[in-house]
């Protein structure tokens, strides 16, 4: 088994900061986010994420890009100074669902939250410090990507592969 590197560590650190940001309560009973972890051999995408909905027809979700750094802010525009890679960029836009890249102050353990949906055609090496993954995001995010499923009403395929005795 190998060592930790500083780089590894700083971006199970981000990983980390980002779970909690997304799961803090803000005085509710329960979360409005169950992420959970791809791996990191999945390409672009670090999470997906459920809405903790139990009573919806369809669970909704998104995916999120995490990326951390302990490079600290542009001084122009107050940006976090992460990098997302040109591939990265296509990759998330092309994602069929809510996609999202969060950004992690590793220092300050701050987190913020840009929309990867869109057409963005290059790279982006510094992040919108905007949207601050607090309780009014939250709630913002829980009731977008809310929108965005609920237009699939009936969520329903038909399949080569059905098993008569399932229905």
């Amino acid at each position: 088994m190998g060592s930790l590197t500083l780089q590894d560590a700083i971006g199970l650190r981000g990983e980390s900061i980002f779970f909690v940001a997304l799961t803090k309560l803000y005085g509710r009973p329960e979360p409005l986010f169950n992420p959970r972890f791809l791996g990191e051999k999945y390409p672009s995408v670090d999470y997906i994420v459920e809405l903790n909905s139990p009573s919806a027809r369809i669970i909704p979700y998104f995916f999120v890009q995490v990326k951390t750094t302990r490079a600290g802010y542009t001084k122009r525009d107050h940006r976090l100074k992460v990098k997302v890679p040109h591939k990265d960029s296509v990759r998330l836009v092309a994602l069929p669902a809510p996609t999202y890249v969060v950004g992690v102050d590793e220092v300050n353990e701050a987190t913020y939250i840009v929309s990867a949906n869109g057409r963005y055609t290059k790279g982006l090496s510094s992040l919108s410090t905007q949207f601050p993954l607090n309780q009014p995001t939250q709630e913002l995010l829980f009731q977008e990507v809310s929108k965005f499923w609920n237009r699939f009403d009936t969520w329903q395929m038909d399949s080569s592969f059905m098993d008569e005795e399932w229905w």
